[in-house]
């Protein structure tokens, strides 16, 4: 160092120009059918969905899908990060990527149901 420096006049760092490597996710037959049990559980959703509504099925596919996905590779990227052998652990990492989006869209489709049935109250 050349000269006196504190907290609020930090010396220069040297920031890398060159982004970080990308690393391929890997994932075991236990995660890939912790997959394929959620998206059944979308299409069995969409499928009673769709016997309400064709648009809202193909609503529910979408949105379930996109979630689905989204937690699944949050959960991966994760595991990548923290290697776990066991396979329950797994599972519940997984799970716990939904929990976010459970809440959220729980909570949305609740307020919607209560403005629902409010706006059939009042007329």
């Amino acid at each position: 160092m050349t000269g006196p420096h504190d907290i609020y006049d930090p010396p220069p760092s040297g920031t890398s120009w060159v982004p970080p490597r990308s690393e391929p996710l890997a994932f075991t037959r236990g995660d890939l059918a912790c997959l394929i049990a959620l998206g059944s559980l979308v299409l069995a959703g969409a499928a009673v969905a769709l016997t309400f509504e064709a648009l809202l099925g193909v609503l529910v596919l979408v949105g379930g899908s996109l979630v689905v996905l989204e937690s699944w590779y949050t959960a991966l990227g994760f595991l990548n990060r923290r290697p776990t052998e066991r396979a329950w652990q797994r599972v519940v990492i997984i799970l716990a990527a939904l929990v976010p989006w459970l809440f959220g869209l729980g909570l949305a489709a609740a307020l919607m149901i209560v403005l629902f049935y409010l706006t059939e109250l009042g007329a």
